[in-house]
């Protein structure tokens, strides 16, 4: 795989090849345009970040920091590889953490300006556990978005507490930008 643009453009990073399916390259271009295609200054969180390739988009965009977060070990190791044979001197802050990423919510004490979630697909009640975690525990800063992709042909449920964005399709992948409406949060 490869990284789409900013810094690390067209540089490439390994995939592991159990246990993750990266988002195609067509649909973190698409996903990046569509939040005005810059990261510059922000801090990212990147939920189930598998092979890492949203939150090193990101990161090559200009993220002040990506926090990513995935709980398998080898996906784990080899994402940790990936972030230091890509590290340079005009990149941001980051930090690979082993855990699974909703319990993480509860103990992420900072907020972030974009979170990318992107868990396993057959992962019971990820959409659910997810936004409710990010609400309850106050991940994202008063402007955050959260960017959650999943299969187009899931049904989708986004309680009061957030606003569906953007809502697209992209062949089996299905990308929702969301952002939580704090007044209901509350």
């Amino acid at each position: 795989m490869r990284i789409t643009s900013g810094i690390l453009r067209n540089r490439r990073f390994e995939v592991p090849n159990q246990e993750v399916r990266p988002t195609m390259e067509s649909v973190r271009e698409a996903v990046f345009s569509s939040l005005g295609g810059r990261c510059e200054g922000l801090k990212v969180l990147d939920l189930f970040a598998g092979s890492g390739a949203l939150g090193m988009e990101a990161w090559s965009r200009g993220a002040a920091s990506v926090t990513f977060v995935e709980q398998h070990s080898n996906v784990w190791k080899n994402l940790q590889q990936n972030i230091q044979s890509l590290e340079g001197p005009d990149l941001g802050k980051t930090k690979c953490i082993k855990a699974d990423a909703v319990r993480w919510l509860g103990r992420a004490g900072e907020r972030f300006d974009l979170v990318l979630a992107d868990p396993p697909y057959d992962l019971p009640d990820a959409m659910q556990q997810t936004l409710e975690g990010i609400a309850e525990h106050s991940v994202l800063t008063d402007d955050g978005v959260l960017v959650y992709e999943l299969r187009s042909k899931d049904d989708v449920e986004v309680s009061n507490n957030w606003n569906v964005l953007r809502d697209k399709k992209y062949g089996k992948t299905r990308v929702l930008v969301l952002k939580l409406n704090h007044e209901e949060a509350e």
